[in-house]
């Protein structure tokens, strides 16, 4: 890790630490009501649930979760103020375990850095009293949650601490990985609204529970069909997970017969998304580009051997079997849900923007960029690779070949963008080593 990295980390655990000893006292001095037993069991309550939801987060992607800990969070604001959130969140965060997305472990504070643990610790607690800044300025007053009085100071706070986590987070990123922050903070920003703007309404109906006489019990029966929620919501994740598993596998399984292809469809989903990003295409399309790249090839699984590693030419019988490739692909995505958005790219990821491609010979504008971009990655992968018959080229030699044949097979703007970066040395494979990232 990098001294800048190092030192902005030490930074935020240094002024979290800080923030978080002024939310204690002030909640204990200025705050807190008479510790009555009622009292108690909603501060315990509220521990209860913050640590329950940190420790049951769900997995939309392996860099992407989304927990319930946002509920208790607000609930937490509304009844006891941020200070009292901030404190909660430093007694739970050294208990949570959470899975790891692929279920082989768990993480937890013992098994964790310390630098990770006090950095995001420190960002929590920066986050909800910058939050509780701007509640208290809208008028917000703990324990006071009257419609619509409390709406304002609400989405005041929910807005600060979204925007200061992600600053804090951001920051690191372009301290440790050298990221734009343009879009990247968007991205990061939108990624936090469904899962907090969701939440929030039930945070507050958790709040308004909280209140009632019987307020305890109401609010732990509150949460059984939010778990049975979350439960029915894991079932549909693991079934796309899957799936994707079955098609990741069978690519495996393609790429494992032929050393020459072997790491052909990450290298290619490695590509385009760098020129999805030079182009500023939407968080979506590169998403579904990333998955196309993947299984772009999966119809090959039907083409013989023979034929895949063969030398020589192939004969006009041979090259229609293997031009088929991508309407046998299609086959096997249309058995399987959620891949609908993919299903285009994969048929046409061999047209050309003149026409003279296959299957369908399309042509111009007919076609998606995400397409071009799909087919520009899939062919400069294929230039500079080795194959039995050729040395693979060198990216400026692919750089001159891409520039040779835009307008023709390949889209201008895709071919003149992946010929830039190729000359520029930008489109080397990623590296494979890992650390750990602090999270949201």
């Amino acid at each position: 890790m990098q001294t800048a990295a190092k030192r902005y980390m030490t930074l935020i655990c240094v002024l979290g630490l800080a923030v978080g000893c002024f939310c204690i006292w002030r909640f204990l001095s200025c705050l807190a009501g008479p510790w009555t037993p009622t009292y108690i069991g909603v501060f315990l309550v509220l521990v209860l649930l913050s640590w329950g939801c940190c420790c049951l987060p769900l997995y939309l992607r392996e860099d992407c979760t989304v927990d319930l800990s946002f509920i208790s969070v607000l609930a937490t604001v509304l009844l006891l103020g941020p200070e009292a959130a901030a404190l909660i969140k430093l007694i739970t965060y050294p208990f949570v375990v959470i899975p790891s997305p692929d279920g082989s472990h768990r993480e937890h504070f013992l098994n964790t850095s310390l630098r990770k643990n006090l950095f995001n610790m420190g960002n929590h607690s920066i986050s909800y009293f910058l939050g509780g800044l701007a509640y208290y300025a809208a008028g917000g007053t703990p324990g006071d949650i009257t419609l619509p009085y409390v709406l304002l100071p609400a989405l005041l706070f929910i807005i600060m601490a979204m925007l200061s986590n992600v600053v804090v987070i951001l920051l690191y990123f372009v301290l440790t990985q050298r990221i734009r922050i343009y879009p990247t903070f968007f991205h990061m920003f939108l990624t936090l609204i469904p899962s907090i703007g969701l939440s929030a309404p039930i945070g507050y109906f958790l709040a308004f529970l909280l209140n009632l006489p019987d307020g305890i019990w109401l609010s732990l029966l509150f949460m059984l069909p939010l778990l049975l929620a979350r439960y029915s919501f894991r079932l549909y994740l693991d079934s796309q997970k899957h799936q994707q598993q079955i098609i990741r596998t069978l690519t495996a399984a393609l790429e494992a017969k032929d050393e020459y292809t072997e790491g052909h469809s990450q290298r290619v989903e490695h590509y385009a998304v760098q020129v999805a990003d030079q182009m500023k295409l939407s968080t979506r399309q590169r998403t579904w580009l990333s998955v196309a790249a993947l299984f772009h090839d999966i119809g090959k699984i039907g083409v013989p051997d023979s034929i895949l590693q063969k030398p020589g030419a192939l004969t006009p019988e041979e090259r229609a079997i293997i031009q088929a490739h991508p309407a046998t692909g299609v086959r096997i995505l249309k058995q399987l849900s959620g891949y609908e958005e993919i299903i285009p790219l994969v048929l046409h990821h061999h047209e050309f923007f003149d026409g003279r491609g296959y299957p369908d010979g399309t042509r111009g504008d007919e076609l998606s960029i995400e397409t071009y971009i799909l087919s520009a990655a899939d062919a400069y992968d294929a230039i500079t690779s080795d194959r039995p018959y050729r040395k693979g080229s060198t990216p400026q030699q692919a750089a001159a070949i891409l520039r040779a044949e835009a307008g023709r097979q390949f889209h201008p703007q895709v071919a003149t963008i992946l010929a830039d970066m190729a000359e520029a040395g930008l489109l080397d494979r990623p590296d494979t080593n890992t650390q750990e990232e602090p999270t949201c």
